[in-house]
């Protein structure tokens, strides 16, 4: 009977000392965004389901309006930007991305806009330039007014 009990006291040590499911650490999600090149660019998900917002009547293949999708998470998962990042980190916050074509400087490019909506308000965060045949993507710097490399 002692070794009963202290088996069924043993086990419920156990079983207290194991982390339920929501208090489990959550796990990093990764993705991966392949380049012509072949380099691959790794990131982590964000936690957010983003809006998505066509600008323009072009239109996108299904794995183009996906390749966007990608570039958006990829931008908003590395961003040094401050206020992409404070939104990015923000529980409430609805972050989302708008897309059109836009010629800048001669070059044809598809623009992005990151942005954050609240309620009927969106305000635009950022301003991203992809440039779909060297898959180069650029931030637009507003002090300067030109376009900057996004590493």
């Amino acid at each position: 009977m002692k070794a009963l009990i202290q088996l069924i006291f043993a086990v419920t040590i156990l079983f207290s000392c194991q982390k339920s499911p929501e208090k489990q650490e959550a796990t990093t999600k990764t993705d991966t965004l392949k380049q012509k090149d072949g380099t691959i660019l790794a990131y982590n998900k964000i936690d957010k389901n983003l809006v998505s917002l066509k600008r323009d009547q072009t239109a996108y293949s299904e794995n183009y309006q996906n390749r966007l999708r990608k570039i958006a998470e990829y931008y908003i998962s590395n961003s040094k930007q401050s206020l992409v990042n404070f939104h990015k980190d923000k529980q409430e916050s609805v972050l989302g991305f708008s897309i059109e074509e836009n010629d800048w400087e001669g070059v044809n490019y598809t623009q992005i806009g990151i942005f954050n909506k609240s309620g009927s308000n969106m305000s635009t965060l950022q301003w991203l330039f992809y440039e779909p045949k060297s898959q180069k993507l650029y931030e637009f710097d507003l002090n300067t007014k030109k376009l900057q490399e996004f590493k």
